[in-house]
């Protein structure tokens, strides 16, 4: 009888702890909150993105994802959370363009631009249009560029140094031989703020955050930096109609640690797929002037890669200046 009871006893316990056991191993990623990084302020483009994705996000990961601010250094000081970071999910960045590129500009990067990171998916592109206030003197890019011989001390802003405002304009500024003096911000809504505050004379930003601002009448858009017209902006020239082959986007990816688990990376991509073909997502995206893409992370990396050396190829040739 003894016997016998010693071996239920043995039987349950065993039982129990392989139950135990097998809860823990299955414990599924999230168990808590994920923390989403953004290094820049708010209010601009990379804002938008966060706080439009990360309640659908939540909804599907079933855990909350806060929004977390992390500006400065061109979007460097809140990569570099992310690059400290454990590598559990548990924190992921959305990142701009200047992300490829800011180990060309940025002086004691804190990380591995391409070493890093995972890269997990280039979500969206937008246009940068060009654009001043309403009662600038310039109206188009042969005035602007006269206004700026004229008048030394012109000032343009962008998102940060080696951002899409910030190449878009250097690069113009190369083509027709002047050369204004670059501002740079902590994102583009400081950089908003400055501008219809008359603090610099023009900038070069992503659509979706001066959209408003241009249809509100506050600014004149004076050219976009798409191949063709803008379907948001039909009556705004390309700057490609007088600049052959001047296309440079705006793009916003997601990233996290570099070597997340395969079971967790693959649980971020299926949630963000999931998340940018939600219906209302989209619609909010695309009456922002989004372009929705949702890479693969091999196609993120690509991107990435091929962003860098251009820019190596634009401090090469003096079109784009360490700052």
């Amino acid at each position: 009888m003894h016997k016998n009871l010693r071996t239920l006893v043995g039987s349950i316990l065993a039982a129990t702890l392989m139950g135990y056991g097998a809860a823990a191993a299955g414990d599924a990623y999230p168990t808590k909150p994920i923390r989403l990084i953004i290094p820049f302020a708010p209010g601009g483009a990379v804002d938008q993105i966060g706080r439009t994705i990360s309640p659908r996000l939540a909804e599907i990961l079933g855990q909350s994802v806060v929004v977390d601010n992390r500006a400065g250094g061109s979007g460097s000081i809140g990569a570099a959370e992310v690059a400290r970071a454990a590598p559990d999910g548990y924190t992921l960045a959305l990142v701009l363009d200047s992300h490829a590129v800011n180990h060309h500009m940025v002086k004691n990067l804190a990380f591995d631009t391409l070493k890093s990171f995972d890269y997990l998916s280039l979500l969206v592109t937008l246009p940068q249009v060009l654009v001043a206030k309403k009662n600038f003197p310039a109206n188009t890019v042969p005035e602007l560029i006269e206004y700026i011989k004229t008048n030394k001390s012109t000032a343009y802003g962008s998102a940060g140094t080696g951002s899409a405002g910030h190449v878009n304009t250097a690069t113009m500024a190369v083509h027709y031989n002047v050369e204004p003096t670059h501002i740079p911000y902590r994102g583009a809504g400081p950089l908003l703020t400055d501008l219809l505050g008359g603090h610099i004379d023009f900038a070069f930003a992503g659509l979706s955050v001066m959209l408003p601002q241009i249809e509100g009448g506050a600014l004149k858009a004076i050219a976009t930096s798409t191949a063709e017209r803008s379907t948001k902006l039909p009556n705004v020239p390309a700057v490609s109609e007088s600049i052959p082959g001047f296309e440079i986007p705006t793009w916003i990816g997601l990233l996290g640690p570099a070597n997340l688990k395969p079971d967790v990376k693959a649980r971020i991509l299926a949630a963000i797929q999931k998340t940018m073909k939600d219906p209302v997502v989209q619609q909010k995206l695309h009456a922002s002037a989004f372009n929705i893409v949702t890479s693969s992370p091999e196609e993120f990396l690509a991107r990435v890669n091929k962003d860098d050396q251009t820019m190596a190829t634009l401090v090469k040739d003096g079109v784009v200046k360490f700052e």
